[in-house]
């Protein structure tokens, strides 16, 4: 029997976690040819609401990773190969050809097709590819969508990139987009400020953990419908640890249900606190590696943070934690935001990996 808790890649209907509300408004957005824009912190589940709403509708998809992505050249042969694998041609070198005007892409044919660009022809290649969805809507008579996936960090290439996105894409009638990103800062920056190309380009959407009321109800279907046995108490101990983060729930209920399957069939408490240690203990090299690498003041505001500390600029904080001023505060914020150890949910700073709190947590209760 396969696990039903699947964690750090993307799900398919029968292992998402709910999210309906979520999914209906994407869907509808996809429909009405609304552009979207989602953003949460990794691990939230993004790309895996994107896919079971595209898989729910009559639609094309081209799905492109944006991670690592270093120039607008690789950019352009992600965009120009995942355009021509749906092209659904029997001669396709001819199709490839004929798809660009000024200039000649390599093709490589082997377990599928993928275009290549010369440097040289970097600027019009990107410019040419951009203009392809809208080529292969027309062509297949099929609403496309293009998910950019982790999107910020196409901000970080040339500064013509996202005005020639933007100019682009406002013409393409039968194309919708969706921006997902992890970086809420800088996809706020994209979307949100009158500055940016993309300013107010989509429909916005956040993220958030998921309900607990709902994820106690997932949970308990999982393991009910796979023969184990488990109680509320149980579920309300994950759910307390993990604070209803869907990747870290689904990573300790993936390890408690092995642990059932190939043992009593029945998960109790004393399981899931067994488990979170065995969890810790395994992670623990990596999390001197992460401590060690902080400054004073990032390992100050992370054990603050890991007691449930709100207000980190008062002055009753900055005597506590031994800051001389404000300003001393937020550049440690700032740098454990750009390392992604904290994100910021709802106005409020926290730990992004709920194991790793628990670890600060043992190592500090006297602080």
């Amino acid at each position: 029997m396969k696990n039903p808790f699947v964690y750090g890649k993307i799900v398919g209907k029968e292992n998402f976690a709910n999210r309906r509300k979520e999914l209906e408004l994407v869907k509808n957005a996809i429909l009405s040819g609304q552009n979207v824009i989602i953003y949460s912190p990794r691990r939230y589940g993004k790309s895996s609401l994107v896919y079971n709403a595209i898989q729910e509708l009559d639609v094309v998809s081209i799905w492109i990773d944006c991670y690592g992505i270093i120039s607008k050249k690789e950019l352009a042969e992600k965009i120009a190969t995942e355009v021509v694998r749906n092209w659904k041609a029997k001669k396709i070198v001819e199709v490839i050809k004929g798809l660009f005007r000024n200039v000649r892409p390599k093709i490589r044919l082997s377990e599928d097709v993928e275009v290549e660009f010369s440097l040289e022809e970097e600027d019009k290649a990107f410019e040419e590819s951009l203009e392809l969805p809208q080529k292969l809507a027309k062509r297949l008579k099929k609403r496309v969508v293009v998910v950019f996936d982790e999107f910020q960090e196409v901000a970080e290439l040339e500064e013509d990139v996202l005005p020639k996105m933007r100019a682009t894409f406002q013409r393409h009638t039968d194309v919708c987009y969706v921006f997902v990103g992890s970086k809420r800062g800088m996809m706020e920056k994209i979307f949100r400020s009158t500055l940016s190309p993309f300013y107010n380009f989509g429909m916005h959407v956040t993220l958030n953990k998921i309900p607990r009321e709902e994820f106690k109800e997932f949970i308990r279907k999982k393991f009910e419908n796979s023969g184990i046995k488990i109680n509320d108490d149980a579920i309300d101990k994950i759910l307390d640890v993990t604070e209803c983060h869907p990747y870290y729930t689904q990573m300790i209920c993936h390890r408690l249900w092995f642990n059932a399957f190939v043992g009593n069939k029945s998960v109790s408490v004393d399981d899931v606190v067994r488990t979170i240690e065995e969890i810790i203990h395994e992670e623990a090299d990596a999390y001197v590696t992460i401590w060690d690498e902080l400054t004073l003041s990032q390992r100050k505001v992370l054990v603050a943070l890991s007691k449930g500390e709100t207000d980190l600029y008062s002055a009753e904080f900055l005597q506590k934690y031994g800051f001389k001023r404000a300003s001393n505060v937020q550049v440690a914020v700032k740098g454990l935001l750009r390392k992604e150890i904290i994100n910021k949910v709802k106005d409020k700073y926290v730990v992004s990996d709920p194991f790793f709190k628990l670890w600060i947590l043992r190592r500090h209760t006297s602080s």
